[in-house]
């Protein structure tokens, strides 16, 4: 019999907005509760209170580390484009790159915790939940155990 796969945001029995949003506010996403941050620049092996692995795949911070590179570029760009735009038309470069600096030199050390909790939960939309990663207590549904049944002919 196949293996039958459940998106983790139903298995979790939360929406996919709700896992992210827990990993933006560095809550677990899973579960949703604090704890999974391990000093500003760490995070734990496993979550305290469902024990989902965090680390899933081997090399899986590449994809938190492109997250903030992606978030502070983003940020930097629109602080140039928002200040060129209020100084027309008497541009001056300096301070404007001035105000670039700040989201370009703070935002990926401010972004640091977010980025890797936030990275866990898109992770978790991409690829389901499998046995072992997560306390079972947490699963509200088990594509083992839940498994429909074929109807009776």
């Amino acid at each position: 019999m196949p293996d039958l796969q459940l998106p983790t945001a139903e298995q979790l029995g939360v929406r996919p907005s709700t896992l992210v949003r827990r990993g933006l506010l560095l809550q677990c996403p899973a579960c949703g509760q604090r704890g999974v941050i391990s000093g500003w620049f760490g995070i734990l092996d496993r979550c305290p209170t469902c024990d989902l692995r965090i680390e899933r795949i081997e090399g899986h911070w590449i994809g938190s580390f492109g997250l903030n590179v992606v978030v502070c570029f983003t940020a930097t760009f629109l602080v140039l484009l928002t200040a060129t735009l209020l100084s027309v038309p008497d541009i001056r470069p300096l301070p404007i790159i001035i105000a670039a600096v700040v989201p370009a030199a703070l935002g990926p050390v401010l972004f640091a915790p977010g980025s890797r909790t936030t990275w866990v939960a898109i992770d978790l939309l991409m690829r389901p939940l499998t046995p072992g990663e997560i306390d079972p207590r947490f699963v509200k549904v088990d594509p083992r155990r839940d498994r429909p049944t074929k109807p009776q002919a």
